[in-house]
């Protein structure tokens, strides 16, 4: 009896140890949103993105004439991908609540799409597609 008492407290303590790895924000798989925001990470004025909050965005690569952002929404559980272009209308932005691999897509009017990927995937792939990384979370079409 001594022992079956053991292996249920032992069970019960395993359990809370593994469900207090639940209360806080989750992981967004992009070191990128480590750092503090600036005033040079201020997104577009009129960015929307539907339903999603952001608690933060950080300006993290120019190319092409864009500027890309990642956004950090919902407490950490969900990451935004942010396209800033000088013509408003080309414009574009996608969130996911992927945390790992190629976390989403997107393109804007202009057809150039913008790939979000988790820190430390293999984008060799991706690349041999067309794809160039402009920073180590995101890959673009460029030509």
């Amino acid at each position: 009896m001594k022992n079956g008492s053991l292996a249920l407290v032992s069970a019960i303590v395993a359990a809370g140890a593994l469900l207090s790895g639940c209360s806080g924000p989750a992981p967004t798989g992009l070191k990128a949103m480590e750092r503090a925001a600036t005033d040079a990470d201020r997104p577009p004025a009129d960015l929307t993105l539907g339903e999603t909050k952001l608690d933060k965005v950080l300006l993290v690569a120019e190319a092409n004439g864009k500027k890309y952002y990642l956004g950090q929404g919902n407490q950490g559980r969900s990451s935004c991908l942010i396209v800033e272009t000088l013509d408003p209308y080309f414009a574009h932005s996608a969130c996911t609540a992927s945390v790992q691999g190629e976390m989403l897509r997107t393109s804007g009017p202009d057809q150039k799409s913008a790939v979000l990927v988790s820190d430390g995937y293999d984008t060799k792939q991706l690349e041999s597609s067309g794809l160039t990384k402009i920073h180590p979370n995101i890959l673009v079409v460029t030509k």
